[in-house]
């Protein structure tokens, strides 16, 4: 008998988490914007940032951040994008090497010189197309390397990590939702 009793208060509490299954779609929630968000920033070392590559050895993932022939090329983790950790230097043995490409333990170098560029780089929303805004905005970035929704900046601040969130589409989740409860 009370063995019974746990086992009704149980199955009660697990119904009640659960949502109707006949309940209407919520139309009046909306949705986030598109949105790019800092997620991390690492302070400058070594000097402007000339180029920046990424690779992977043993399932993680590095970025190179090369500052040209004469310093040395930082390595950090960024495994987790949000929490970049300095992962060691790299010296290029050759005088006037600058890394292009990065696989593990090999390593692409060249031999031309990577002259920064800087330029100015702007997050702009544009939610409202008649009004478009400047959300920020990033001065002097020398190297940009973008790898799915992360973007990674250099400049005179340092490293920056940006994530790329697109809106939700409210009518593809309804529809996924439709599918889910009635084709399975």
């Amino acid at each position: 008998m009370k063995s019974e009793k746990y086992l009704l208060i149980s199955l009660i509490a697990t119904l009640s988490s659960v949502p109707f299954l006949g309940a209407a779609p919520r139309h009046d929630v909306i949705p986030e914007p598109d949105r790019i968000d800092v997620i991390a920033h690492v302070p400058p070392s070594g000097g402007p940032v000339l180029q920046i590559t990424a690779g992977v050895h043993w399932r993680r993932n590095y970025l190179y951040m090369d500052h040209g022939p004469a310093s040395p090329v930082n390595i950090l983790d960024v495994t987790d994008p949000a929490t970049p950790k300095a992962a060691g230097e790299l010296e290029i043995p050759s005088a006037d090497g600058n890394l292009r490409a990065v696989v593990g333990t090999a390593a692409l170098v060249s031999s031309s010189p990577l002259p920064p560029k800087a330029q100015t780089i702007s997050i702009l929303s544009f939610a409202d197309p008649e009004h478009p805004k400047i959300e920020r905005q990033f001065a002097g970035v020398t190297a940009i390397l973008k790898q799915g929704p992360i973007v990674y900046l250099a400049n005179g601040q340092g490293l920056w990590v940006l994530r790329m969130k697109p809106a939700t589409d409210v009518a593809l989740e309804e529809q996924y939702r439709q599918y889910v409860l009635y084709n399975r």
